[in-house]
């Protein structure tokens, strides 16, 4: 990416899901799920790609937890406190 005449690196939106969900996998952090669906609400990323990352983890259960919250968010829409 670029900004400016300066090039920097960053992330996709699918590795910074994994990112966040890398926490809540390994540390039962509910604030990195929350960020993680509000990325993968907000943006365009690979679930088939995550999924497989997620299996590999070990962390099924928590990969079904996540699409949960993500498909009750598409369905819905946000909700107070849960910006989309």
């Amino acid at each position: 990416m670029s900004i400016g005449r300066q090039r920097v690196r960053s992330l996709s939106a699918t590795d910074s899901c994994r990112d966040r969900l890398a926490a809540f996998y390994h540390w039962n952090d509910q604030q990195s799920l929350r960020t993680a669906v509000q990325i993968a609400s907000r943006n365009r990323i690979n679930l088939q790609k995550i999924r497989r990352w997620s299996l590999q983890e070990g962390a099924e259960t928590g990969y079904q937890e996540f699409r949960r919250r993500l498909d009750r968010i598409r369905r819905t829409g946000p909700t107070r406190g849960n910006p989309r």
